[in-house]
Formats: structure tokens, sequence, C-alpha cells
């Protein structure tokens, strides 16, 4: 019994197929540290860096802003820019 169970999930699975999830991008201007972290290759320490220079400078009005920021150089920057995007006001 469990088998079949089993295998009809199985077969179903299949039949529907699985959709990869697309991660959100991100708005640099509302992002918390915590969801900037959850970014491939950013860390808390950065993720920190990234929201302390928003809250100091008023905001970011571009992503080359980023370059700006302590401790992130241009390939972090460049890994950033598919996850990340600014809104206009």
């Amino acid at each position: 019994m469990q088998q079949s169970v089993m295998a009809g999930v199985v077969c179903a699975l299949l039949v529907v197929g699985v959709v990869p999830v697309q991660a959100a991008v991100l708005d640099l201007n509302e992002a918390s540290v915590g969801e900037l972290a959850d970014v491939q290759g950013v860390g808390p320490v950065q993720a920190e860096r990234i929201v302390l220079h928003r809250q100091t400078v008023g905001g970011f009005e571009s992503i080359d802003e980023l370059d700006s920021v302590w401790g992130l150089g241009p390939r972090t920057v460049q890994r950033l820019r598919p996850h990340v995007l600014v809104r206009p006001d």
C-alpha cells in the first residue's frame, strides 16, 4: 500500500514537473539586513554595511552606489546586480 502511494506521488511530480522558484529582487532602499544577507555571496557583515550606508546617506539612487559601501568591491557589486534594484521615488 505504501509503495503504491509513493509511486503515485512520484508520478504526479513527474507529470506536474518541478518549477524552480526565482528569488525575489530586493530594493536596496527597503531590504533588511537579513534579506540582503540571504543573497548568495553577501554575508551578514556586508549586509549590515549596506543598510548602515543607506541610513547614513539617505538611500541609494542607483546600484552603482554600492561601490561606495565600505568593504564592497566591484566583484561583489557585480554579483549583487541581478538580485537588487533601486526603485525611483
